[in-house]
């Protein structure tokens, strides 16, 4: 009985090696391509443009936001009780709406969240579909991304620059 699950056992592993050697793997660098694609700085420098349109905007908000803080604590001790209150409820509801201001454009799915996934979207598919490409023509079955935790890679095996090219060429 255990020379027959070892038997099995050993056909199993050996037709496993057998298909894993047959697999050609490949590693890609998403980042090299990139840096190397037009179309991706122009993006980066819309995307800073708009970054910072709203940077302005958030600072100027603190700005005033800091200034009348500044105007209330000199004036607190001269306002009645309920001027107090309602000036603090003012200053809050204004700091309330500057975080929300914030979330809305800058936050992980604000504006500007949403308008980079917008507009990498093409570039993503058009990279993704050259590398399917390279992969298909080079017999490649398995593509990875070269800096998510490959720890070696022969550099015959880095299929980037096909990609780059490819994508250069126009598909």
């Amino acid at each position: 009985m255990n020379k027959s699950i070892i038997l099995i056992l050993a056909i199993f592993l050996s037709a496993f090696s057998i298909n894993a050697q047959a697999d050609k793997i490949a590693v890609v660098d998403l980042n090299t391509i990139a840096q190397e694609l037009p179309e991706t700085k122009k993006v980066d420098a819309e995307l800073q443009t708009l970054i910072k349109t709203y940077q302005d905007s958030l600072q100027k908000m603190q700005a005033t936001l800091e200034a009348d803080f500044q105007q209330y604590m000199k004036q607190k001790s001269m306002m009645p009780a309920d001027q107090q209150q309602k000036t603090e409820q003012e200053l809050q509801q204004r700091q309330m709406e500057m975080q929300k201001f914030y979330n809305d454009k800058l936050g992980q799915q604000g504006e500007v969240f949403q308008k980079q996934a917008d507009l990498l979207g093409p570039i993503r598919d058009k990279v993704v579909a050259a590398i399917e490409k390279v992969a298909q023509e080079e017999n490649y079955t398995v593509v990875l991304e070269k800096t998510a935790m490959v720890l070696y890679s022969n550099d015959k095996n880095d299929i980037t620059f096909k990609v780059l090219d490819r994508i250069k060429r126009g598909m």
